[in-house]
């Protein structure tokens, strides 16, 4: 099920919140957790239903680590416990996500011919598996306690963050489910949580997946882009990708605020960092804080020397590469963001003296860096480079906006076909810079949290989610998947 659908808005959503809100009348607060399992399972389930055994699976094991951290005392036969508990999670993620990576590679690498049947990657299993990492790995340092079941799995499989995030702390939600003025409705939650969700879905349907149309259609067309479409191929994705993964935290965030949960920020204008590690500080925060904490930090951090420190950012960007998924291209966009820091960190000032400066900079190379990561080999990555810096100009420019028959243009290219036909190549092409002249103006402009505040109860703020919500419920009938679900 996807949040951009319109079973879930007008008949998951609404039940959902119905459901957890008037079981949370009851003297117990068990049954409205069940519930929220409950509608949470069927929200994973609507996507394949056999990958509930997964979920169900990696959450009764690690409840189960967790209740043996609560009984063992003795730190030895902890450690083992640990150790037992983190390659059980991990051999979970390596056998879903990477094994056919691996056999492709040991296939290529050794010359041996082993064959398997492809294995098809479980929605969300590295979110979750990260989420219950923490909590195990939390566990052995004392950190945290032990949690109920039921507070457990609403933790784990709370729907709004259960597929692509935000990653979620156990200490960011657990602490909220157990408070009990939480169980209350309050129409300021409804209010900001629905007008977040608004903002999130408008940014999904109108910017991202426009965008999209062009971006899926010309990096499977490489070969046929000179340098001013490939540029601008690549710039689309970079916005496809933040409007995106930023409009599903949106929504899922807003989701929770309804339920009344604060899920954690997952940006905060990346788009406009100054530097590749001021980037990484702005984008995925969730993901950025986790491998700060349970990567970087046991590594040895920046306590054992500059050498070491930078070792140990070079090999959180490797994984932080993998983590995104199964393709050389993924750890190579991880690497080229380490090997960034590390220069950064080398020669912190060798910058410009203009601010905006470094921002261009910086963002020319997230915008080549993610080119590598769309790309859908390291083959296609290095022809787009070619592309980019000697392709020089054939006019595909005009011809890569032409795939934008939209239904916003529908009636503007009925009257041009008519009345001006050689007016239609301009017109696909500012169909194509529209957006993103909207993308770069938006990045640059205030958060959505900010823009509810200020101005999401005034007479303007209300004309202008109503008529994105509309907008963007109406263009509903072109539903695509979010491009976080495939890492």
């Amino acid at each position: 099920m996807l949040f951009n659908s319109v079973f879930f808005i007008i008949v998951f959503l609404p039940l959902s919140l119905i459901g957890w809100f008037l079981l949370q009348r009851l003297e117990k607060p068990v049954f409205a957790k069940i519930f929220l399992v409950g509608m949470s399972f069927w929200f994973y389930g609507c996507y394949n239903v056999s990958y509930l055994w997964i979920l169900s699976f990696s959450m009764l094991m690690n409840f189960g680590f967790s209740i043996l951290f609560d009984k063992v005392k003795r730190f030895g036969s902890r450690r083992v416990l640990l150790i037992v508990s983190v390659m059980g999670n991990l051999g979970l993620l390596f056998y879903f996500k990477y094994f056919n990576f691996f056999i492709d590679n040991c296939n290529y690498f050794f010359h041996t011919d082993i064959t398997i049947e492809r294995i098809a990657l479980p929605l969300g299993i590295s979110f979750f598996t990260f989420q219950q990492l923490s909590y195990i790995v939390d566990l052995y340092w004392k950190k945290t306690v032990h949690y109920k079941w039921w507070d457990y799995a609403c933790y784990i499989s709370f729907f709004p963050q259960l597929i692509a995030g935000p990653i979620v702390h156990h200490q960011d939600f657990c602490p909220q489910l157990l408070v009990r003025k939480n169980r209350r409705v309050k129409a300021e939650n409804l209010f900001d949580g629905f007008a977040l969700f608004i903002l999130g879905l408008a940014k999904k349907v109108l910017l991202a997946d426009t965008l999209a149309i062009v971006v899926n259609a010309e990096f499977n067309n490489i070969h046929a882009l000179d340098a001013v479409a490939a540029w601008v191929t690549i710039i689309c994705f970079t916005l496809e990708l933040y409007f995106d993964f930023s409009g599903y935290c949106d929504m899922a965030r807003g989701i929770g605020k309804m339920f009344g949960f604060n899920l954690p920020e997952n940006f905060h204008s990346p788009l406009m960092a100054t530097s590749v590690r001021d980037f990484w500080r702005r984008w995925h925060m969730t993901l950025t804080a986790f491998f700060t904490s349970y990567i970087y930090i046991p590594l040895g951090g920046n306590r054992k020397g500059t050498p070491r420190k930078l070792l140990n950012l070079m090999i959180v960007f490797a994984v932080s590469g993998l983590w995104h998924g199964a393709n050389w291209t993924f750890v190579i966009w991880g690497l080229l963001n380490g090997l960034a820091i590390v220069w950064e960190n080398l020669f912190p000032k060798l910058r410009f003296k203009l601010e905006w400066l470094n921002r261009v900079f910086t963002f020319g190379f997230t915008v080549m860096a993610f080119a590598i990561f769309r790309s859908n080999s390291l083959q296609d990555a290095l022809l787009l480079f070619k592309k980019l810096f000697t392709g020089g100009w054939n006019g595909m420019l005009f011809g890569m906006s032409n795939v934008l028959l939209i239904p916003e243009n529908y009636v503007i290219r009925q009257g041009l076909e008519v009345l001006l036909p050689s007016a239609l190549n301009m017109m696909y092409l500012a169909t194509l810079l529209l957006p993103m002249i909207i993308g770069v103006l938006l990045i640059r402009g205030k958060r959505a949290e900010e823009w509810i505040k200020e101005k999401g109860r005034s007479t303007i703020g209300l004309i202008v989610l109503a008529s994105l919500f509309v907008w963007s419920f109406v263009s509903l009938s072109q539903v695509s998947t979010f491009l976080y679900f495939n890492f």
